[in-house]
Order: structure tokens, then C-alpha cells, then sequence
């Protein structure tokens, strides 16, 4: 991750910010990566029961409070009247909204913290989400002994995030590309089924795998499951559709997130009458304290993300300062039909790679009139609408490769 400046979150009292003119994109990019980074140190925390990476999380709230003063100082610097200022305001909004992103990861660690047990339900329901989390241990002949995070083919070839590394007594979050992985390298990894899978078959020895229920038969408990997933990758999906409204500009996106926190809403008050329906049956007053605490936390981003969208819509618009920092990324979102015959049916999206043939990024992916999250092992079918950034002389040939054709 790019950082914006040093930072030593121990000495945060003391500290004086010293300005600089920074572009408005690049602190909300640091600001998105950052609280990305804290929900997954989170959510490993919980299922790992680590106490350390739970720490890791409370310090990089810390850093969190810090870009949003950087973020608040520049939007103060670049007002010269009472119309300028009241301009900023989505922006000072948008920032207060990841900052309750980061508050959201903080209320997950505590669950570690405080010692709050994790039902097994959980688990199991993070072994079904979209995106899942491992932990292995490199071995003395691993392939990843030697190479750089960055450099790495196999990591590369896989498609996996590492978001930590523990060495022997120390541990180093969100590593750098030029960082070396060596034997005995404990690492916390991110992504999809598939590439998880392929991860722990490189031969890497697994080395805190978390399990789920085995054999979970009752009615019940698949039902909470099942919701609990759909409270996670929506909140996730949410996220990454709001994120990209702002930083691409898009209304259109942003519409859909509103649309989402209505059926997000819905489903969290579905899920937490459900639970405390079962609670004489799980008979586990901790572990359904922390099945209602996660589920609150998925809330809160949920609700975080639709602030973010809906400070775009209520703007009417970007505030001159945004709007020429997005101008400057030269990127446009298009929606491509993925029609009958299309050379991509039946591919993923690593498999056609689309952001290296055509520097595209797939943002999300709607499919039977719900929205799915984008991941690398994501089979394109027949009907699907893809919604992509991508720079605007790309376009043609983005739409060739999905169609077959041009416009």
C-alpha cells in the first residue's frame, strides 16, 4: 500500500501535522486501502483467535484518524469562501463515513479482545463467504522461500492478498512487494475459494486453518448460516460499488448501494431476530453475544458505505477540487450486456484477464437482478452486466472482447 506520509501512531498526542498539499483521490485511496486492510485484519482475528492481529487493527484506527485530519486540512486549505466550504461538506462527509468504516473493524476486534467466544457458526459461515482467509506456514523447500511479495509468480499466478506476515516474534501487516518471504514465514492470506485452495496446495502447511461445524444437519443453524454469509459479502459488495462511485464519479453506482442498505436493513433485522429466536436451542449465551456483535459491525459498514453514495447523489455532483483529482485518473465506467455467443461465457476473470489485455477493472457484476462481487475465479455467464472502470481509449476494445464485436 502507497503511504501517504509517515506516521508513528504511538506518539499520536504529541504529533503535528505538517501540511502539505495532497490530492483529494489519492487520501480517499489510502483511506479506502486502509480500512479494506482493517476488516480483514479483523475478521482473521476472530476466526484465527489472535490476539496480536485484533492490536494490529486498534493501531491502524489510529492512522485511520490521522488521514482523515489530512483529509479535513486540505479541504479547509482549499476553501476561500462560505460557498467553498459548504461545497466541501460531501467530502468532510465521505471521510466521516470510512472513519466509521474503521470503527466498525475496531468493534470486530474487540470480540477478540474481550475474550468473546465465536459461536462455530461463524466459522462455518466465513468457510462459505465470497471471500475467505488462511494462514500457512512457508516450508524449508517451499517454492515462496526467497521470492518477494511482489515478485512472486506463484502468488501472482494464484491471485492471493497477503495482509500479514508473523516472523518468529514479530509481525509485519500489510507487507510491501519488495518484502522477502522466508522459510518459516507464517502468512495470513486473502481471496477466493479457488486461489485459497490453490494456496494450501503449494505445499504449505497449514498452520491455523479454521474449520467449520462439522456435519451441521439442523435446519436452523444452515438457515443462520446462510444468512450471515449474505450479511458479510453484502456489506462487502457495498463497500467496493460505493468506493468506486466516489472515486470514478458515478451516480449510477452510487444508486445502487442506497439500493442495497434498504435490502441490507432488511436482512440484518431478519438475521437478529432469527438468532435470538434459536437462543434457547444454541444454548451459548457468549457465542451468540458475538454472532450479534458481527452482525452489527456488517451493519455499520453497510450504513458507512450508503453515507459515502449518498453523499455523491445529495451533491448533485462533485465539488470542483474532487472532480479535477478524478479528471486527472482519465478513467470512465461502462456497463457491457454479456450477450448469447460472447467469447468470455464460461471463463473467469482471471482467465481472460481482463485488467492486463485491456487495463479494465471489473468493479461488480450484476447477474439475475442482484449484484455480485467481481473475484478472479468469477465465471462470466450469458446474461450477465459487467460494470468496469476503465481508461477511456479502452474502451472500444473492451466491449470487442465481451461482444464479439464493436459498437
Amino acid at each position: 500500500m502507497k503511504r501517504i506520509s509517515e506516521f508513528n501512531s504511538h506518539n499520536e498526542d504529541e504529533e503535528k501535522i505538517s501540511y502539505k498539499p495532497i490530492p483529494v483521490r489519492e487520501l480517499l485511496i489510502e483511506l479506502k486501502d486502509t480500512s479494506e486492510l482493517m476488516l480483514d485484519l479483523a475478521y482473521s482475528s476472530i476466526l484465527f483467535d489472535d490476539e496480536e492481529l485484533a492490536e494490529e487493527v486498534l493501531e491502524l484506527e489510529k492512522r485511520m484518524d490521522y488521514l482523515v485530519k489530512l483529509l479535513q486540512i486540505n479541504c479547509m486549505a482549499a476553501s476561500r469562501s462560505v460557498k467553498d466550504a459548504e461545497n466541501l461538506l460531501p467530502i468532510l462527509s465521505i471521510a466521516s463515513a470510512i472513519d466509521k468504516i474503521s470503527d466498525a473493524a475496531g468493534d470486530l476486534a474487540i470480540i477478540t479482545l474481550k475474550k468473546i467466544k465465536v459461536h462455530p457458526l461463524v466459522r462455518e459461515a466465513f468457510s462459505r463467504a465470497s471471500e475467505k482467509l488462511t494462514c500457512i506456514r512457508v516450508k524449508t523447500d517451499s517454492e515462496l522461500a526467497g521470492t518477494k511479495i511482489g515478485g512472486s509468480k506463484i502468488l501472482s499466478d494464484i491471485g492471493v492478498d497477503i495482509i500479514a506476515i508473523r516472523r518468529g516474534k514479530n509481525l509485519i501487516v500489510d507487507p510491501d512487494e519488495d518484502d522477502v518471504i522466508i522459510e518459516g514465514d507464517v502468512l495470513y492470506a486473502r481471496g477466493t475459494a479457488k486461489s485459497i485452495e490453490e494456496l494450501e496446495e503449494v505445499g504449505e502447511e497449514v498452520e491455523c486453518r479454521y474449520t467449520g461445524i462439522e456435519g451441521i444437519t439442523p435446519k436452523e443453524l444452515e438457515e443462520a448460516v446462510k444468512k450471515l454469509v449474505e450479511l458479510k459479502d453484502t456489506s462487502e459488495l457495498m463497500l467496493d460499488l460505493a468506493y468506486s462511485s466516489i472515486l470514478l464519479g458515478s451516480s449510477e453506482l452510487a444508486e445502487e448501494v442506497l439500493f442495497l442498505e434498504e435490502y441490507m436493513d432488511e436482512k440484518h433485522t431478519e438475521f437478529e431476530l432469527y438468532i435470538l429466536s434459536m437462543k434457547p436451542m444454541l444454548d451459548d449465551t457468549k457465542g451468540v453475544l458475538g454472532l450479534i456483535r458481527m452482525s452489527l459491525a456488517t451493519e455499520e459498514i453497510a450504513d458507512a458505505a450508503a453515507k459515502i453514495a449518498d453523499t455523491l447523489i445529495s451533491a448533485r455532483g462533485l465539488h470542483p477540487v474532487l472532480k479535477k483529482s478524478l479528471e486527472e485518473a482519465d478513467e470512465v465506467i461502462v456497463k457491457v450486456d454479456v450477450p448469447e455467443g460472447s467469447p468470455i461465457i464460461g471463463k473467469t476473470l482471471k482467465e481472460i484477464s481482463m485488467q492486463s489485455s485491456t487495463g479494465v477493472w471489473i468493479v461488480a457484476i450484476m447477474r439475475d437482478g442482484r449484484w455480485i462481487r467481481a473475484k478472479p475465479d468469477t465465471i462470466i455467464k450469458v446474461g450477465d452486466t459487467l460494470v468496469a472502470s476503465i481508461y477511456s481509449d479502452g474502451v472500444d476494445d473492451f466491449i470487442f472482447m465481451v461482444k464479439g464485436y464493436g459498437e
